[in-house]
């Protein structure tokens, strides 16, 4: 069975956000607001989520090098408001 690299990415982003998120709020940072984060460990137990990414594809580089973390789908991401057709101007 053949798995691709986005499914594997996307669960391995899932089980880290379950694990961080029962972390202490002092032990986790919040960078940026888009869809995808990447997941490092700053020092100790302290987790830093940078979330400026689109896609897992765009997050990807920021983990293969320096600290080496994972990607995961940011947990307080709120996609952007669709205008309202009916809107009076």
């Amino acid at each position: 069975m053949k798995i691709s690299i986005g499914k594997l990415i996307l669960a391995a982003g899932v089980a880290a956000a379950v694990i961080c998120l029962q972390a202490p709020a002092s032990q986790a940072s919040q960078i940026g607001d888009d869809k995808w984060c990447a997941v490092t460990d700053a020092s100790g137990d302290v987790m830093v989520w940078d979330c400026e990414f689109d896609t897992a594809e765009d997050c990807a580089p920021a983990v293969a090098v320096g600290t080496r973390g994972f990607c995961a789908l940011n947990p307080s991401y709120q996609p952007p408001q669709a205008p309202n057709p009916n809107a009076q101007h």
